[in-house]
């Protein structure tokens, strides 16, 4: 007679150590058509202007790279602000005497670098509308559908607008499909 309760022990010890059907169950939230099409844009705007960032930043170090090729005696070369001079600290031969080299650019050298450089300047204010613009939407997406009351932990969330809202845990960052009609936490 002992060794029933002692079976039946173990078989409900070994039901309970197995991973419940419930835990595979993920939280999503349905956007609607409107929804689904802002998010298309808005991370089509994000795309576009990671880019033409990127893009920019790559011209950049591409010209410097070159720059500093052509000219291997010089570490660390760097540019100056008005962009007519390349510099580059040299060793000294007396200790606590610093010293630079310099090489007067080009009026072309400095045309094309006054020019990537604005490039990388001007895209970077789109960049950080579009990211500012994308985390707002997400932010409003999950308050909008799941609310702002904490059934565990939550993240106080400033909106561009100045707005606080609270995004419960674990709707921090969202994952959507290819067509912006679900979305659900990330690590689901």
């Amino acid at each position: 007679m002992l060794r029933r309760p002692i079976l039946s022990s173990a078989i409900l010890c070994l039901f309970l150590s197995l991973p419940c059907v419930a835990q595979d169950l993920v939280p999503f939230i349905r956007l609607s058509a409107d929804e689904a099409a802002k998010a298309k844009q808005l991370a089509q705007t994000l795309k576009d202007a990671t880019e033409r960032s990127t893009k920019a930043k790559v011209a950049w170090e591409q010209f410097h790279q070159s720059y500093q090729s052509a000219h291997p005696d010089l570490r660390g070369l760097k540019f100056s602000d008005d962009f007519r001079l390349a510099i580059a600290q040299v060793d000294a031969y007396t200790p606590a005497v610093y010293q630079a080299a310099t090489i007067e650019l080009t009026a072309e050298e400095r045309k094309k670098l006054e020019s990537l450089h604005r490039e990388m300047t001007e895209s970077e204010q789109p960049l950080k509308q579009a990211e500012i613009a994308w985390k707002d939407f997400n932010y409003q997406l999950v308050v909008d559908h799941v609310g702002n009351l904490p059934t565990g932990g939550y993240s106080n969330v400033t909106l561009s607008s100045g707005k606080q809202v609270r995004i419960p845990a674990p709707w921090g960052v969202l994952v959507f499909t290819s067509d912006f009609k679900l979305a659900f936490p990330i690590g689901f």
